[in-house]
């Protein structure tokens, strides 16, 4: 067989194949001394978006001893991370597994599955008496943990959700609380105008019937009394005097008769001082009456200045005052022209019982004297 040349096309056709071969056999070398040099999984995971299952175990003549590793979000509110080791032991037969969970070397529950070397399957029981199947494949303990990552950044999430939310919240009721205060304080301040309102009427009412009460304050009866006693009195001095011109009489019998006029002039005398001691308590009650009004008109100027705080204070405008300042000034005006009069008439009083006090004294005396003058004795 003749070979072509090795300067020839031919030549370098086949070189060229025999190399590419070369290259594809060693690829494939290395990549089957990969697989061939590949070990088992760290583990075996199953994930949801509240869980992380990560399975471990060690087998030897189909004897399995491990655990698993589960991390589960908790139902708190806001949720937290919950992590749980539950020891395991097992079976393995052909591709049928067997796994028994333990507890201080107690066993507690079995599960059956399947496992064919990157996946392992199990039948996990539910609450309901059905059975789930619940997948595990092969991977690393940094897959393991990347999902725990997953999970937990889940977790701070609603976390910072709920943190948002309570924020809110809070922010809301604490504008509730600040519109129901803000209420309340206008309410206040309304019925605080009210108030007031009701205060100051009560308190003008009581200043006008006092004051209407002390403008007819009248010393009229007391004067009168003064005016009949003192006639009395001047008519008994009369009769004296005439029976002292009579002279002594038989025995000084009339002379005792003008002493029993003078007598009745002294009875008179005293009945002035009964007007006296009337005129006194008329002055006390004056006083009281005056001491009432004072005390109304300084109760006026009071509630009137606290209204005017109160509708100050109070921003809604409603209810309005209802009264003005005419109203308050008219009604004080009103009660000092009361004291006025009153006072006039008790001046007039106190005058007029001062002169019927000086007459009366002097005409006593002189009735007094009257009987002595008739030298009887």
């Amino acid at each position: 067989m003749n070979q072509p040349p090795y300067h020839s096309p031919q030549w370098y056709n086949q070189l060229t194949a025999i190399t590419l071969c070369f290259i594809v056999l060693t690829v494939s070398c290395l990549a089957l001394a990969s697989c061939f040099s590949a070990g088992p999984p760290d583990g075996y995971l199953s994930s949801s978006d509240t869980q992380v299952d990560f399975i471990q175990f060690t087998e030897k003549d189909n004897q399995l001893n491990g655990h698993i590793q589960e991390v589960r979000m908790t139902n708190d509110v806001p949720p937290k991370l919950q992590t749980t080791t539950i020891p395991f032991t097992g079976e393995q037969n052909g591709s049928s597994v067997t796994i028994t969970f333990t507890f201080l070397g107690l066993s507690l529950s079995s599960v059956t599955g399947t496992f064919n070397g990157t996946i392992l399957t199990l039948a996990i029981p539910q609450q309901d008496g059905h059975l789930v199947n619940e997948t595990f494949t092969g991977a690393s303990i940094q897959d393991y943990n990347q999902a725990v990552d997953v999970l937990q950044k889940q977790i701070d999430q609603q976390n910072q959700q709920y943190a948002d939310g309570q924020s809110t919240a809070s922010a809301n009721q604490a504008m509730a609380s600040a519109d129901q205060a803000t209420q309340i304080a206008q309410q206040n301040a309304q019925q605080a105008v009210s108030d007031a309102n009701s205060r100051l009427a009560n308190a003008l009412d009581a200043l006008n019937n006092d004051a209407n009460g002390l403008a007819s304050f009248s010393e009229s009866s007391t004067l009168d009394g003064y005016a009949n006693d003192w006639k009395s009195m001047q008519n008994d001095y009369a009769t004296e005097q005439q029976d002292a011109q009579a002279g002594c009489g038989d025995n000084s019998s009339n002379y005792s008769q003008v002493q029993a006029d003078a007598n009745q002039v002294d009875a008179d005398e005293n009945q002035i001082l009964a007007d006296d001691n009337q005129l006194s308590a008329d002055k006390n009650q004056y006083n009281i009456d005056l001491s009432t009004v004072q005390n109304d008109e300084q109760a006026v100027k009071n509630d009137w200045a606290q209204l005017q705080q109160a509708v100050a204070n109070n921003t809604t405008n409603t209810p309005p005052a209802a009264y003005t300042s005419s109203d308050v000034n008219n009604a004080l005006q009103s009660a000092h022209n009361a004291e006025k009069i009153a006072h006039g008439v008790w001046l007039s009083a106190k005058s007029s019982a001062k002169q019927y006090d000086q007459e009366a004294s002097a005409l006593q005396q002189k009735a007094d004297a009257l009987p002595a003058s008739m030298h009887c004795n």
